[in-house]
């Protein structure tokens, strides 16, 4: 379990803050996966590395699981994290997260993490994110492009904690925007102020844990029969998308009380389903 608690300061041992002013504005980090090169093969998996490392963890003919490893401390003041995934028709990519990420206090400066999904036709991602920290002082905005092809599966976790032990947490914005050929699935932003709590918002919870589900592909018909959602426990909510697939939230104090600690995040098969 990722611990919250603040690092220790003293002389040898000094809290990070903001990047130099001439770092670079974004480094990405790709991964690509696509078809076998012939029959019998893995499929193929391209990477590059920016603040986070990709490192191929396994692969057969339809999937790959690829590993995202920090390279240094982050997110400072000025960092911007780019990750770029792109999975071809018919592929699957399963990504890890290799321990959580803390945005520490930036002096001044904000910091950004963007996500950018593409999903074939028939591809799927599934990516259950470690905690996202937002410490006391951060300004950060965090957002998750995806567009997918038709029948493109795509599972996402993500859990925002607002502050370590002891804090109230800085400033996050937080935006999901979902599109598929026929037009939007999902889009949200939300807002949230650890030392300036918002009712409506997350009120006086600490801890945001999301999964979200959704398929590309033309929206379900006004005359269909509505499908009950997943069953849930520990006081997570479940909205149904017009369009399909669902997203799922859990408001507590604490990342070791979510329902999806002791329950296992859905995956989508090697249809993509």
């Amino acid at each position: 379990m990722l611990s919250t608690d603040p690092p220790p300061t003293s002389s040898s041992a000094r809290e990070p803050s903001a990047r130099p002013a001439s770092s670079p504005a974004a480094r990405v980090t790709r991964v690509s996966v696509e078809p076998p090169t012939g029959f019998g093969a893995p499929v193929r998996v391209r990477t590059s590395d920016g603040l986070l490392a990709a490192r191929v963890v396994a692969r057969d003919g339809s999937h790959a699981e690829v590993a995202l490893v920090a390279g240094g401390a982050m997110l400072l003041g000025g960092d911007q994290v780019v990750v770029s995934i792109r999975v071809a028709p018919g592929c699957a990519l399963t990504l890890t997260d290799v321990g959580g990420t803390v945005a520490y206090d930036g002096e001044g400066r904000g910091c950004r993490w963007d996500a950018d999904l593409s999903l074939g036709a028939g591809a799927s991602l599934t990516w259950a994110g470690l905690p996202f920290i937002v410490a006391a002082g951060a300004d950060v905005r965090r957002t998750t492009t995806a567009r997918l092809g038709a029948g493109a599966a795509l599972t996402l976790r993500e859990t925002v904690v607002l502050g370590r032990s002891g804090e109230r947490g800085g400033r996050m914005v937080l935006r999901t925007e979902i599109t598929d050929d026929v037009g939007p699935v999902l889009v949200e932003e939300l807002t949230a102020v650890g030392d300036h709590p918002v009712p409506g918002v997350l009120g006086e919870h600490t801890v945001m844990d999301t999964v979200t589900t959704v398929e590309g592909g033309p929206g379900t018909s006004p005359d269909a029969p509505v499908p009950a959602p997943p069953a849930t426990a520990g006081g997570a909510v479940t909205l149904r998308l017009d369009r399909g697939g669902t997203l799922t939230r859990w408001l507590g104090p604490a990342t070791h009380l979510s329902p999806w600690i002791s329950a296992a995040v859905p995956q989508a098969d090697e249809s993509g389903r």
